[in-house]
C-alpha cells in the first residue's frame, strides 16, 4: 500500500530571542509548551475560511509566594494574589500597535460568563518587535497601561500591570509572540528568553488551579534538565522559573 502525501511548507525561521516580560522569582509556566495538548496548543480559530493557531507557544504566568502558595486570604479576591498588579515589561525594543483597555477585573475561582473571542483576552497590548514579529500581553489591569498606540518602547520599559480581565479564572499574564498585529488573525511563533533560572516543575497541577486548595505546590527539581541557569531557551509547561 502506498500513500501520496500533500506538500506542506515548513518555515525555517528561528525562534526569536526576547527578554522576560516579568521580573522576580517563582513564576509558573502555565499551559506552556510542549505537552501534546493544552488550552493554548489546542486553541484554533477558524475565521473567514482560515484556521489560526495564535497561542501554540503561549504561556500563562502565575507566581508562587515564598511559602509556595498562589494566594493568602480570600481566593475570590484578586488582592489575595500577591502578584496581582505586578509590572509587565517590554520584551524587546518596539512600537506599540494595539491597546485594548476598559474591561473589568473578573472574580478569581471561576471563568466568567458571556466572553467572546473579541473579549476573551481582556485588556491587552501588542508590541511590534520587528521582522514580522509581534509580542502580545493579555488580561492586564484596566487603566494600568503606561503606553499608547504609536509609542516607541525600549526593552524593560513598563507597559502596564498584571490583572485578571477577560476569560480568566486566576490573575495572570498571558504572553506569546505572533506573526501579525491581531490576536485573532495571526499564528504563534516560537520564542526563547534571554535568561532565566529554573527551579524544577510543579508535580500536582491541581494545587495551582481553582478551587485553589490551600496547600503549597510541590516543585520537583530535575537537575539534569530544569533546575539551574538557562540562556536562550523556552521554559516548559509547569516549570517554575526565576527572572532577573
Amino acid at each position: 500500500m502506498s500513500f501520496t502525501g500533500v506538500p506542506v511548507a515548513v518555515s525555517g525561521q528561528q525562534a526569536v530571542e526576547v527578554a522576560p516580560p516579568l521580573q522576580g522569582q517563582g513564576w509558573i509556566v502555565g499551559n506552556g509548551c510542549c505537552d501534546p495538548i493544552t488550552v493554548h496548543r489546542g486553541a484554533l480559530l477558524a475565521i473567514d475560511g482560515t484556521v489560526y493557531a495564535a497561542q501554540r507557544f503561549a504561556i500563562d504566568f502565575i507566581q508562587l509566594n515564598p511559602a509556595g502558595q498562589l494566594y493568602t486570604g480570600n481566593p475570590a479576591d484578586v488582592a489575595s494574589f500577591p502578584f496581582f498588579g505586578t509590572p509587565v515589561h517590554a520584551v524587546a525594543d518596539g512600537t506599540v500597535v494595539r491597546v485594548l483597555d476598559g474591561q473589568p477585573e473578573q472574580t478569581p475561582g471561576k471563568l466568567p460568563e458571556g466572553q467572546t473571542p473579541q473579549t476573551g483576552d481582556g485588556n491587552y497590548v501588542v508590541l511590534d518587535i520587528g521582522n514580522g514579529r509581534f509580542a502580545f500581553y493579555a488580561h492586564m489591569q484596566p487603566g494600568s497601561f503606561k503606553v499608547k498606540v504609536g509609542d516607541r518602547v525600549r526593552t524593560g520599559d513598563v507597559l502596564g500591570l498584571l490583572g485578571n480581565t477577560g476569560n480568566t479564572d486566576t490573575p495572570h499574564l498571558h504572553f506569546h509572540v505572533m506573526d501579525g498585529p491581531s490576536p485573532l488573525l495571526s499564528n504563534g511563533l516560537p520564542f526563547v528568553f534571554t535568561s532565566f533560572t529554573g527551579r524544577g516543575a510543579i508535580t500536582d497541577e491541581a494545587a495551582i488551579n481553582p478551587p485553589f486548595p490551600p496547600q503549597a505546590a510541590t516543585i520537583a527539581p530535575d537537575a539534569a534538565t530544569l533546575a539551574g541557569p538557562h540562556t536562550k531557551q523556552l521554559p516548559l509547561n509547569l516549570e517554575v522559573v526565576d527572572f532577573p
